[in-house]
This record gives structure tokens, sequence and C-alpha cells, in this order.
């Protein structure tokens, strides 16, 4: 291969280096309103009145919005396709307020700073209820209205069977994730622009998804789908946080009713408590195994707090369920999720979409394991991870050439393993200060939303009159470099230059309806779609000249954008040279299109390794090294692939060791960066990476599986057993922050002096 596997910088890296990019909140229109949005200040109540008269006196406003005169319609904002049936919780603005946050009013004015001076004169007069904040006020029922229930969704099976012999040793643990804040650079925006004499409606939006967009707009306005334009612009980070719509609806409320275009942002406090965060969780696990270490049984009791609405709760827990089947054999397998919901920002989609969660449960639960069976930890892995040929037990597809029992055995090897556990057990004996320790963490993920759901895609390819490219896909690049992954396809399958090739991101008035760029699908599904689409248009190019220039089709074949002709080594038509004859000839453009289904999930995963230095004396942990080897089939782009890798690794380190967004017992989150800390660059190792790319799928273009989602899972479980295997401790509640470890200290010192 010429390209895919080779490095290439993503699309728009000048672009962004030089400031040239526009982002949503860059765009300006004629005419165009901005919007300051006045959120509830309680947890928990009713909106009895909104006061706006001083803020209507205002030069340049054009008007305020809120839940006593605009429409009492509801939608769901995790409703990502037309074939979901999902209740409709929200409305644009609220009279029943379930969290500080909730949307209950906006301005719209002239310029931004007078909608933000206007909304802070409007007065809103509540009567307050009941709420509650944590896991145990709200199952106690604190927060619940007449003829409610504190669970609001429950879901359990069973798959083999309990294991009835003797001499198991059972091993029970605790974990519980704080919520967390997505962090991306870029805060959620939109623009609105309504054209009055068209009927037409067009948003530009970073998301994750047009299609999705536009149901959940035209059904909330009583629209047509095709009155409803959506545009995906430049992306400054998602992680899921822009997969689900809050901002849309009421921006489309604002531009509709006045007729022009509007503008909302979100400050970076507004991003924080009023979008989506990723869900509380605690999690009971309960595993057997033989003296042996072969794992018989593992049971799991999950509880999500899904914050002030359900949104993509019930479907979050379920997902989980399945992740454990993604890496390990388990011959019984006992699941029960549970719902609840406080009053608290609403949990939403975050980077692995549960399975960093359950990784986090049950790699903690197989390290004290390894401690109890006075096994390896990484021998205890070996023994009971899932290996090539074998099946997903909970869907029932293939885990084909899984490669993580490789990667184990790789990365063990690299870090030096067996060493540093010595090395550390000296250096810990002689040193009363810091204490040093080493963590494995595996983690497994899908590729599609396969079999759950048959996915597809649909790619469209043509010929431009100069012999370049023109591709139609329905792109969301989250910044990563998805755009350079199609064209590098592409260009590999055509053999030119993939700066010949132009692909844009989506547009629902021009790419093809698509589920958006959720499950890790876009390079297993859209990669392949594109991959059969220039298929198809280099049999076209080749059947075309074949006809045109009176060759043989079977010796033809396209070699450096010219078709190439075995009879004749003579023969050196230019792509551009067969564009042109073909229209002007035949009247033809030269074009080619594919739908593709995939009917494969193959087995994707990673293996991680961490070595930290754990100061007992301030509670701080710094990283002292880093492995990541992911099981990724053929890369296209390893560049990308080492660079997201990195950036999951800095993400999920910040997860084990700082981030957790704090509710005050007024119902207030953590509003600023100042308060909710952050891993940056600076505190990390060099982190290496090992892609293997042996285990290829069936389906993926040549061969590739998926990296953005995977390579998250692993990182906090290798982190934690880290900091656990340094302290000889058993923690399970994260982060583990300063105060949680120097709080150990105290206990374990306590308890040493009696």
């Amino acid at each position: 291969m010429k390209l895919v596997g080779t490095n290439k910088p993503i699309h728009d890296a000048r672009g962004k280096a030089a400031g040239y990019v526009k982002y949503a909140g860059d765009v300006t229109l004629p005419n165009m309103a901005y919007i300051a949005l006045i959120h509830s200040a309680i947890p928990h109540g009713y909106v009895r009145k909104v006061q706006t008269e001083k803020a209507l006196e205002i030069p340049g406003v054009y008007g305020v919005f809120h839940c006593f005169n605009t429409t009492k319609r509801a939608y769901n904002r995790y409703r990502c396709n037309f074939a979901q049936e999902l209740p409709d919780e929200e409305r644009a603005f609220t009279d029943y307020v379930r969290f500080v946050g909730d949307r209950v009013a906006a301005v719209a004015a002239c310029d931004q700073e007078t909608a933000d001076r206007a909304a802070r004169c409007v007065e809103v007069e509540y009567e307050e209820l009941p709420y509650s904040i944590g896991f145990d006020d709200t199952l106690s029922g604190r927060n619940c209205l007449a003829g409610q229930s504190p669970v609001y969704d429950e879901f359990s099976f069973e798959i083999g069977t309990a294991p009835d012999e003797e001499g198991l040793i059972e091993v029970e643990s605790f974990s519980e994730m704080p919520r967390l804040h997505h962090a991306t650079m870029e805060t959620h925006a939109c623009v609105v622009d309504y054209d009055p004499y068209q009927g037409q409606l067009t948003v530009y939006s970073p998301n994750q998804s047009v299609h999705g967009i536009r149901v959940v707009l035209a059904d909330f306005l009583e629209m047509p789908y095709h009155r409803v334009r959506v545009v995906k612009s430049a992306m400054g980070g998602s992680f899921g946080a822009k997969q689900e719509w809050f901002l849309e609806p009421a921006a489309a409320l604002i531009a509709k009713a006045l007729g022009r275009p509007v503008k909302l942002v979100y400050s970076r406090g507004e991003a924080m408590t009023c979008s989506v965060v990723r869900g509380e969780v605690r999690g009971v696990v309960r595993s057997r195994f033989r003296p042996d270490g072969t794992l018989v049984s593992l049971n799991m009791d999950v509880l999500l707090d899904a914050g002030a609405y359900i949104g993509n709760a019930p479907d979050y827990i379920r997902a989980l369920s399945g992740k454990p089947f993604r890496c390990y054999q388990i011959p019984h397998f006992c699941y029960r999720g549970r719902v609840i919901s406080s009053n608290t920002p609403v949990s939403g989609a975050f980077r692995s979409w549960s399975a960093a969660e359950e990784a986090i449960m049950v790699e903690r639960n197989i390290d004290e394991a390894a401690r109890r069976l006075e096994i390896d930890r990484v021998e205890l892995r070996l023994k009971n991870v899932l290996l090539p040929g074998e099946i997903d037990r909970k869907s029932g597809v293939p885990l084909e050439d899984i490669r993580v029992r490789d990667a184990l055995e790789r990365g063990r090897a690299a870090f030096r393993w067996d060493e540093l556990n010595r090395e550390d057990k000296a250096f810990n004996s002689a040193n009363p200060r810091f204490r040093r320790g080493v963590g494995v963490g595996c983690g497994g993920h899908g590729n599609t939303y396969y079999p759950r759901l048959n996915d597809y895609g649909e790619g469209r390819l043509s010929l431009n009159e100069d012999g370049t490219v023109q591709a139609n896909l329905t792109l969301h690049d989250h910044g990563c470099g998805t755009v350079t992954a199609m064209r590098m396809i592409i260009a590999e399958v055509l053999d030119i230059p993939d700066a010949d090739i132009y692909l844009t991101e989506a547009d629902t008035a021009v790419t093809p309806v698509d589920y958006g760029c959720f499950a890790s699908r876009t390079t297993f599904v859209l990669g392949r779609t594109i991959y059969d689409a220039a298929l198809a248009l280099r049999g076209e190019i080749l059947d075309r000249a074949a006809e045109l220039f009176s060759l043989k089709r079977d010796g033809l074949w396209l070699e450096g954008g010219a078709i190439r002709c075995a009879e004749d080594e003579g023969v050196n038509i230019t792509i551009r040279k067969l564009a042109h004859t073909s229209m002007q000839k035949l009247g033809r453009n030269v074009t080619a299109q594919a739908q593709f289904t995939n009917t494969t999930n193959p087995g994707v995963t990673g293996v991680h390794f961490a070595h930290v230095e754990v100061d007992t004396w301030t509670g701080f942990t710094k990283m002292l090294g880093y492995l990541a080897v992911q099981d990724i089939g053929q890369p296209i782009n390893p560049a990308m692939c080492e660079a997201q890798i990195q950036g999951a690794v800095q993400m999920g380190c910040s997860a084990a060791l700082r981030e957790k967004m704090t509710i005050a017992k007024n119902g207030r989150c953590s509003e600023s960066l100042s308060k909710y800390h952050l891993f940056l660059a600076t505190d990390l190792p060099d982190i290496q990476v090992i892609l293997l790319s042996d285990g290829r799928s069936g389906e993926g273009p040549f061969g590739a599986k998926s990296i953005g989602e995977v390579c998250y899972v692993p990182v906090a479980p290798a982190v934690c057993g880290a900091v656990n295997d340094a302290l000889g401790s058993s923690l399970g509640t994260l982060p583990f922050e300063p105060d949680s470890i120097l709080k150990y200290m105290a206990e374990e010192r306590g308890e040493r002096e009696e």
C-alpha cells in the first residue's frame, strides 16, 4: 500500500494552527440576534412568574422568551435518528425545573453584551420542592413527586449457569465514579438562520449527527424534514458532549419567532452545568475463581445517576452490561443495572459509552482477585482473556482475530513489568515517603451499532473535469483527522494523491442520511462504505476507458492517476482525459456510489500499563511511565491513531487522579475549571504506543478496526491499579486525589499504631 499505513497531518491542521478555521462561534450573519439564557437558580421546583419588563426596556432587546410565552411541545435531547422511540422529556423553556441550570428563559438582542445585561434584569419567582443531589437521598425518594419511584429504570439478565463446585474463591469489590465534564476546548455553540419566505431553517452546529438534529428540530417545530438543514461546523472537541441536543431547539425556536439569524454560545460555566456530564456510577462486582485463577462467574450490580433528565441512561446502563464480553471469557454472568434521577446536571454520552466505567469496576475486581489468589495480575488476565475465533456471548457475534492476549504479552515485555515490580518493591522498602507501583488495565469496545441496529453507510464519488475526485459522505470530524483518513482510503484504491480528493463534512442538504459519529463506527462502517464506492469508481473508470478507447477491459488497471494496459505498454490515458472524453462523447459523468451494511463487529481491545509514584506526605501522584498496546487491525493513519491514544491517556489519567464535579448542598455544581482540576500535558510522561495490526477485521477497510473510544477504556484501571499497588490499598472511589490518599494514609497509620 502507498498511502494507507503512512502518517498524514489532519486536513485542517494548518488552518487551525494559523487561527483561520471558523467555528460556529465565529459565524456572523446579517441582522443576527445574540442569545443569553436564564437558567434555574434552584435545583427543583416550579416557575411561578417571569418578569421581563426591565429587560424589554433596554434598547436593542428583540424579545424575551420563556416558559409561559413559548410552545409547551417537548423533545428528547438524546434522540439521534427517526426510528428511536423515546419519551419527550424537556421543553425549550420549562416551568418545572429539575436542576440548577435548567432553561427557564432567554433574551435575544442586537449584541451579546446587551443580551447578557438584559438577562440579568429578568426576575424569576419559584416554588421550591425537595431535591436530591446524591445516591442515598435520591434512593430514599427525597425528590420524588406523588406516584414516582426513585428507580426510573431497571435492567437485568443472566448468561450461563451459576457454578456449583467446591473450593471457589469469591472476591467482592466496590467502585464509585463521579460526574465528569468533557472539558472540550470549544464550548457548545450554534447559529440558526430562519428564512420566513422560504420556510427554511438552517443550523450551523459542531455536532455528531446532523440528521439526528434535523429529526429533533423538525418534529419539535412541526416542520417537514427537507425544510430543516443542519451543517456540521468545525469542532473543537466533543468526547460525546456534542451528540445530544439542548442548544439547538431553544435557538431554533427563537430564530423562527424573530425571523432572523440567532447565535447561542455557552460560557464555560454553562458548558459544565447546563449541557451533559458523564453520569455518576456506583458498582459492586462479585467474582468467583478457581484456585488456579480461572474465572467461573461474574456478578455486577450497577447504579447510574441520570441527573435531572433520563436521556440516554437506559441505553447506557444496558450497553455497560455487554462490555465485559469484549475482553474476557465469562462462563456465568449475572447483571443488574438501575437508573435513578437526581436534581443534578444531566448525564449523557461520554467517550467509550460505558466501557470505561465497566473496565474500572471489573479490572479493580481482577486486581483484588490476583491479590487474594497470589497470582501475578498480568498472569491472571492472560488466563481469562478471549482468544482469536471466540464469540461475544452477549451479542453472539464472532470476535474474529481478537488480540488481547498478544497485547498483554507484548506489553508485559516492553513495559518491563516483572523488573519494575521487583524494583518498586525494593524502592518502597527503602523509602519512608514515596511509594511506587505498576498497574495494568484491559478494555474492549465495538466498531459499530451492530447487532443492536442494522448499521449502514452510503458514499458517492465522481470525477471532476480535471480528473480530481468529488467525494460525498456524511462525516463528523471531531478534530482528530477523520476527513484525512477517508481521503487516504479513496486515494489508495484509486492510486491518486489524496490532495486530489475533495471531501467535506456532514450537511443534511447534500450528504446522505446517516446515524452520525457514535459507537466508534466511522472508520469501520463509513470507511468501508467509501472504500466500496472507490472500488466502484475504479471499475467504472476502467469500463469507460475500455468503451471509449476500444481496449480490452481485462488488461486495464489504474496507476499513478492514469489507465494502463497490459497489452500495450504505450497506453497511458490520464483520468482527466477520460473524464473529458466521457463528457464530450457520451454526455455522461464518471460517477459511482455504494451502500454498505456490515454484518460483523469484531473484537477491538487495548491493554495499558502505568507506573506511578505516590507522595504519601502530600497525596499527589506522579506518572513515571506509560505504555498503551492497542489491537487496531490496519491503522489507516498511524500518526492519527497514536495522537488519539495519547489524548485518551491524558483524559483517563485525569479521570483517575483529579477530575470530579462536586455538587454543593444548594444543588450548584462546579462552574469553573479553576475548581475542576485537569491533567495537563506537562503532568504526563512520554506515552509509549504499540499498534498491533495483525488481528485485522473482515469487513473494515483494509482490515481496520476502531480506535477513538477503546483507547480510553483501559487508562483509569491501569492508573488506579498502579496507585493501589504502590500503597497496598484497595481504594475504589475515583478520583484518587490527594485528599483521598491522605485519608487512606491516616487510616493506615492509625491501624498500625493500634
